[in-house]
């Protein structure tokens, strides 16, 4: 490293009286409680700056000046074209303006967007709020049911289930009767429906099988649902038509079908099937566990 200018580093009694000088904008008189010592000093330093106010420069190139100001005008244009807003979309006439017509369609065209958007989203929350309203009523059933078979000495209303009679070979099966526990009060009307549900019928649909089978399933402790979203195909069942056992509930749009377990929680499915069974069709294979749920 080279070492041709030490000779121009201050020493550091040097450096603290140029501090000094600094802050009271170079005016000696103004500094106090100078030693002779740094008084000389200040003087020293003020001599040694004059020299330096006194050095001759040359001029500034003409050709210098020029290029530097023609740089700050571009940067000046560039700065101001960065912050200016245009309307492609605006046409000055003399009576206003005018949009032109490919610009319409595009902004047409975003605003069919945004609103697709949005109806997606708001669809979106819709149905998830329906189905959280749907799993409170099915709450209220299942409490209703509990405090139904205390009062009966474990036993939960049902009834026959005549509609369906032609599914079991000509047994008349018995289904979970939550109407009653709405007429004696155990829960309320509304709580035995679906707010997603289109209203006609019943709102749920219930746990349906043969007196024997239910007394088959207490014993093993195999009623897992008792009630659900309403079964979607149930009427193709009973009029011999083409279904799809995975249909799932139309209630909650894409978001599955809720369900009462017997322990009284509740849960969501996306698709009909629970614990390997099918949960809309009756299941004549496997005849000790079985979820059949009608309406």
């Amino acid at each position: 490293m080279t070492r041709g200018f030490d000779h121009l580093k201050l020493s550091k009694e040097d450096a603290e009286i140029l501090d000094q000088l600094v802050d009271v904008g170079f005016e000696i008189d103004q500094l106090e409680y100078l030693t002779p010592e740094d008084q000389q000093r200040a003087s020293n330093i003020l001599k040694m700056l004059g020299l330096l106010d006194t050095y001759p420069v040359e001029d500034a190139s003409g050709t210098l000046v020029d290029a530097t100001l023609a740089r700050i005008d571009r940067y000046e244009s560039q700065r101001e074209t960065r912050m200016q807003v245009h309307t492609p979309e605006l046409e000055t006439t003399k009576r206003g303006f005018r949009i032109r017509m490919p610009d319409l369609i595009s902004v047409a065209a975003v605003i069919l967007v945004a609103v697709s958007v949005f109806a997606f989203i708001s669809q979106s929350v819709r149905s998830k709020s329906i189905a959280n309203q749907c799993g409170t009523n099915m709450a209220m059933v299942g409490h209703g049911l509990f405090n139904y078979a205390q009062d009966h000495n474990g036993n939960t209303p049902t009834e026959e289930a005549s509609q369906v009679t032609s599914l079991f070979g000509g047994i008349t099966p018995e289904r979970t009767d939550a109407q009653k526990l709405a007429v004696e009060g155990y829960c309320d009307h509304n709580h035995l429906n679906c707010p997603g549900h289109g209203g006609e019928g019943r709102g749920f649909s219930y746990q349906t099988q043969s007196s024997a089978m239910w007394d088959a399933m207490h014993d093993n402790r195999n009623v897992l649902i008792i009630m659900s979203d309403q079964n979607p195909i149930l009427h193709k069942l009973l009029t011999n038509q083409q279904y799809d056992p995975l249909t799932p509930s139309p209630a909650h749009g894409q978001l599955g079908q809720n369900h009462l377990r017997d322990d009284g929680s509740i849960g969501s499915v996306p698709a009909p099937i629970f614990g390997g069974d099918l949960i809309w069709i009756l299941d004549g294979k496997n005849r000790g566990f079985d979820i059949f749920l009608t309406h």
